[in-house]
C-alpha cells in the first residue's frame, strides 16, 4: 500500500468537492490559510549585538506565514513548509541591512535555493502582507510561499497553481522598480516564467496525473496505474528533451519508491524507470531480478 507524504485520494475529493460547488453556482465557503511552517535562522555570522536582536526573527516569520490566509479555501491537511536562512550584516550608517541565503522546501518534492537576497530590516518592524507595495523582506517570503503552494496546487488539479505562480510573477514584476535591492530579481523572474511557460506545461501535467492516479491506489480496477502511466510517459518525455530538469529530477527522487510499488511487476515499466532516472537504477534493477 502506497502512503504518499500527503492524501491524494482526500486531496482530490476536495478539490472535487470545490468544483462541484463552483459548477452549481453556490456560494463558496472562505476558510483560513492551511500551513505549517516551520522557519530556522542561523545568525552565527552577525555580530553579537545584531544575533541578540533578531534571534526572534525566524519565529516572527513562521507565525506570519502560518497566520496569513494565503489561498482562502481550506486542504484536509496542511501544507507543509521548512524554511532555513543563514544571515549577515551589510548594514549601512543610516540603515540596518541584511544578506541572507534561503532554503524553502514542502519536505518532499518541492525546493528552492537562492543565495541572493538582500533586504533592509529593522528589529520590531510588523510582518504584514500588502499585494499593492513591494518590500525586499516580505515580498521575497511571500514570492518563494507562493511557489510552494502553486506546486502543491498543480497536485489537486490540472494547473489549479496558476494563480499562485500569477501572484509570485505579481511580486517579481513589483521588484524590478527597486533598484536598491535588485539583486537576484533577474533570475527569480527567469524562474517564474519559466514555471508559468508553455514548456513547463508537461511537468505540471504529469503531476495532476500521477497524483490523480494515486487517488485511486486500493481499487480494484487499473485507474491508478492507467494515470500514473501517463504520468511517467511525460516524465520520460521531459527527460528525454532535458535529461537535466531539476524539477522532474526533483520529483523524481522524492517519488521512485511509489512508482516501483506500483509496477513492481511491470517489468517495461521497471526497464523504463532504468532508462529514465540512472541515478537510481540499480533500486529498479533489484525489482527485475525478483
Amino acid at each position: 500500500m502506497i502512503s504518499p507524504s500527503f492524501s491524494s485520494a482526500k486531496k482530490w475529493i476536495i478539490y472535487s468537492a470545490f468544483l462541484g460547488v463552483f459548477l452549481a453556482g453556490l456560494p463558496i465557503p472562505v476558510f483560513t490559510q492551511q500551513i505549517d511552517a516551520q522557519v530556522k535562522t542561523m545568525l552565527e555570522r552577525l555580530p553579537l549585538e545584531k544575533q541578540r536582536k533578531l534571534k526572534d526573527l525566524g519565529e516572527g516569520i513562521e507565525t506570519y506565514i502560518n497566520d496569513y490566509d494565503w489561498t482562502g479555501e481550506s486542504l484536509d491537511e496542511k501544507i507543509p513548509i521548512t524554511i532555513q536562512i543563514f544571515l549577515t550584516d551589510i548594514s549601512v550608517s543610516y540603515e540596518d541591512r541584511y544578506a541572507g541565503t534561503f532554503l524553502i522546501t514542502n519536505n518532499l518534492d518541492l525546493q528552492y535555493y537562492d543565495k541572493y537576497w538582500r533586504f533592509p530590516y529593522q528589529v520590531g518592524e510588523r510582518l504584514e502582507h500588502n499585494e499593492s507595495a513591494f518590500h525586499p523582506f516580505m515580498g521575497f517570503i511571500n514570492f518563494y510561499v507562493y511557489l510552494i503552494i502553486a506546486g502543491e496546487y498543480d497536485k489537486y488539479g490540472r494547473f489549479l497553481g496558476t494563480p499562485f505562480y500569477e501572484e509570485a510573477k505579481q511580486i517579481s514584476d513589483q521588484a524590478q522598480f527597486n533598484s536598491v535591492f535588485i539583486l537576484g530579481w533577474k533570475e527569480r523572474t527567469a524562474l517564474i516564467d519559466k514555471l508559468l511557460s508553455e514548456e513547463n506545461k508537461p511537468f505540471r501535467m504529469m503531476k495532476d496525473f500521477f497524483f490523480l492516479g494515486l487517488s485511486y491506489v486500493g481499487e480494484e480496477d487499473s485507474t491508478a496505474l492507467k494515470y500514473c502511466g501517463q504520468s511517467l510517459s511525460l516524465l520520460e518525455e521531459i527527460l528525454t528533451q532535458d535529461p537535466e530538469n531539476k524539477e522532474t529530477l526533483q520529483f523524481l527522487q522524492a517519488h521512485h519508491i511509489e512508482y516501483i510499488h506500483l509496477f513492481e511487476e511491470d517489468q517495461e515499466v521497471l526497464e523504463k524507470l532504468i532508462r529514465i532516472d540512472p541515478d537510481r537504477a540499480q533500486t529498479y534493477r533489484q525489482y527485475l531480478e525478483e
